[in-house]
């Protein structure tokens, strides 16, 4: 269960969730902010993916990897689920 209200959000992200994404990011970490509002707006995960590839192309200027982005994608979404319920 995703934070309810903005209060809840903010408490996640400032007790944790912010250091704990950008773990989960590796090289992508710098971008944690632009991953951290799609999952606060429950995006779907393929707007996820998007998002990672739209990263590592255009801001990394890296090669498109979409089965890494996909597995990263799926990682952040199954520690978002965990993490990020209302206390």
């Amino acid at each position: 269960m995703r934070p309810r209200s903005a209060n809840e959000w903010r408490d996640f992200w400032r007790d944790g969730g912010e250091r704990e994404l950008h773990a989960q990011l590796d090289e992508l970490a710098p971008y944690s902010v632009r991953i951290a509002t799609l999952l606060g707006s429950n995006a779907p995960l393929r707007a996820l993916v998007s998002e990672l590839g739209r990263i590592r192309e255009h801001e990394l200027r890296a090669a498109a990897d979409p089965e890494r982005d996909s597995a990263l994608a799926e990682r952040v979404y199954a520690w978002f689920e965990a993490s990020a319920r209302p206390r």
